[in-house]
């Protein structure tokens, strides 16, 4: 597992009008535009190979806030409302991974899929589980029996 750093702007833009997820291709990552509530849209995101988690680029601010304005003109005027950055947890191959083992399931390294391969991946976990033999509610109860347990032990 290695983190891969990505930046994403939120904005208000009260002049654009998107209503769905837009994916647009770009020279160095593919960018996402999602609409929000409050005429708000998250744009992201960098794919950048590096571990540091300092503040986001200059180069990559504008590169995001270009995208978006030449999707539509209303992002000329949209208020910055922050810009992030972060690490994403990523396997090798850039794959996402299922490992269930005894009473405990792993999905890891959504790279910077999460959004899109998360119900997918839930479908696979299920389907996993029930190939294993596992039913779905005695896992619950085991899983639910294991974190009881845990609280227990850390409040006595």
């Amino acid at each position: 597992m290695r983190g891969v750093r990505g930046e994403v702007v939120r904005v208000r833009a009260p002049e654009v009008t998107l209503t769905r997820p837009i994916r647009l291709m770009h020279p160095r990552y593919p960018l996402y535009i999602v609409p929000k509530s409050d005429d708000q849209y998250v744009i992201g995101a960098t794919e950048i190979e590096s571990e540091d988690n300092k503040a986001p680029s200059v180069r990559s601010t504008l590169e995001l806030l270009s995208a978006a304005y030449s999707i539509h003109k209303g992002f000329a005027e949209a208020e910055v409302i922050e810009i992030q950055t972060g690490l994403r947890p990523t396997l090798l191959d850039n794959e996402p991974s299922i490992i269930i083992k005894s009473k405990h399931i792993q999905i890891n390294g959504l790279y910077r899929h999460g959004y899109l391969l998360t119900p997918c991946l839930v479908d696979q976990t299920l389907r996993l589980l029930e190939e294993q033999g596992e039913t779905i509610e005695l896992f619950s109860r085991q899983q639910q029996i294991n974190v009881d347990d845990h609280i227990q032990r850390l409040t006595t």
